[in-house]
């Protein structure tokens, strides 16, 4: 105000002055200004009466003498989280000015609160900070919620609507699991060291696999048990995970930031413990059908490994080798016999040539005869001779070939020793220690470990 006198007594003499005058536009925009600059921000308490609601919501702030007229804009309406009533007792927060079209004084309220939530929210804010520096919302103290539990407890009033949702919700998601509910106030002066006491006999006995610690909406006077440094102190030494479904899904209480796991409402909090058994079976329904997939999948690519194994093992059997083999000595036999008829066939036409030839000349031929015969008998003598030595060769070979048959030198007491890849070992340089092998005998196969390698003396 002395501002205003300042200004005031500036305007007067300006005007005596300059001996000029000032339109009512300019002297409220004037004193706007000098309002708006020079009344600081702060919070002002009285009743609400005269409310008057469009899209913004118009009120008047009143106390036993005065009243002030205010403007609650549609943007900081939304984040009102309670409904505003004539004769309500409230604290609001914003910028005193004046409206120039008609020089009205009015407050464009910023923030609103109700009588008495200052120091709660003062003290709730405190209490977060201690126990936010102690690491008490720290999420390596987060207990895990189990996903099957046997049983479920419920801390919360047995009287109104909370535990009724709570447990309809719980038994028609999973009928078969057990609840015990740990009677307590949840509202009130005691309330706070009944739950307390519920969390430490709920610990005490052990029965629950997991807690939920719930209550219906209200004001922060209502929840406020739920924000006292005791019960939070309790719920983060408790040994049993412990869901906090305090209020709405817009209350958040000092327990919410201390539990393991915060659900949005009471009814969200009995959905998160307990999955449906309808859900569960068709996971299990789809698993099932994955495993069986899985396996079709595995026994097929088992089948085309077998019978890939099967083709490499016909082609390197010693058996199926020898079998060309033989077949192969069967095809020289044949080329050697029409070799041999050939040769046969070719000495015949010659001999039948000269005959005729002799035959044209008339020669006498006994001499000539005589040694034909006995050429010819040389002959037959050294075709017999010559077979006879191809046929020994042939023997040599066929025996030569008996001989390097695996199937006879196995028979012998003799073995084929091979590691895991199918290679052969030649030398006990090509055997590791302890590698599995295979032997194959003359009759049937074993397996074998080499535990041990022998290095010849050397003679």
């Amino acid at each position: 105000m002395d501002n205003l006198s300042a200004l005031s007594s500036m305007i007067n003499v300006k005007n005596a002055i300059k001996d000029e005058t000032i339109t009512v536009s300019q002297l409220n925009k004037l004193a706007k200004t000098l309002l708006e600059n020079n009344m600081p921000i702060t919070w002002i308490q009285g009743e609400i009466s005269g409310i008057r609601t469009y899209s913004h919501i118009y009120f008047d702030l009143k106390d036993e003498s005065s009243k002030i007229s205010c403007v609650l804009f549609a943007s900081t309406l939304k984040l009102l989280n309670f409904k505003l009533e004539n004769g309500q007792k409230i604290e609001v927060r914003g910028k005193v000015t004046i409206y120039p079209q008609n020089g009205s004084y009015q407050i464009n309220v910023e923030r609103v609160r109700q009588l008495g939530i200052g120091e709660l929210w003062e003290a709730y804010t405190r209490l977060l900070n201690k126990l936010r520096l102690e690491g008490l919302f720290d999420h390596a103290h987060k207990k895990i919620i189990p996903v099957f539990p046997q049983k479920i407890g419920v801390i919360t009033s047995k009287e109104g609507s909370v535990i009724r949702d709570v447990v309809t919700t719980l038994k028609r998601r999973m009928p078969n699991i057990p609840i015990i509910i740990y009677h307590t106030a949840v509202q009130g002066v005691d309330a706070a060291m009944q739950i307390t006491k519920a969390i430490k006999v709920a610990n005490s006995r052990l029965e629950v696999d997991v807690l939920i610690i719930c209550r219906g909406g209200g004001s922060m006077e209502d929840l406020w048990c739920f924000n006292e440094e005791v019960v939070a102190r309790e719920v983060f030494a408790s040994e049993i995970p412990i869901i906090s479904a305090v209020g709405h899904e817009t209350d958040t209480t000092i327990i919410d930031y201390v539990s393991d796991l915060r659900a949005p409402t009471p009814t969200g909090a009995a959905e998160l413990v307990a999955n449906s058994r309808d859900s569960w079976i068709i996971q299990l329904n789809k698993l099932h059908t994955q495993l069986d997939n899985s396996l079709v999948s595995m026994v097929n690519n088992y089948k085309q490994s077998l019978d890939l194994y099967k083709a490499k093992l016909q082609v390197l059997n010693p058996a199926n080798i020898l079998i060309q083999k033989i077949q192969l000595l069967k095809l020289y036999q044949m080329r050697l016999a029409k070799s041999m008829l050939r040769l046969f066939d070719g000495y015949s036409n010659k001999l039948n040539m000269l005959n005729m030839r002799l035959n044209i000349r008339k020669i006498n031929l006994t001499q000539f005869n005589n040694k034909l015969n006995i050429l010819n008998s040389r002959l037959y003598v050294a075709v017999a001779q010559l077979t006879k030595t191809k046929n020994a060769q042939l023997e040599v070979l066929c025996r030569n070939l008996e001989l390097v048959n695996p199937s006879n030198i196995l028979s012998r007491g003799y073995a084929i020793v091979k590691n895991e890849s199918g290679v052969v070992m030649l030398s006990e340089n090509d055997v590791i220690q302890h590698e599995m092998l295979e032997i194959t005998l003359h009759h049937g196969k074993i397996g074998a470990v080499a535990e041990k390698i022998i290095t010849p003396t050397p003679v």
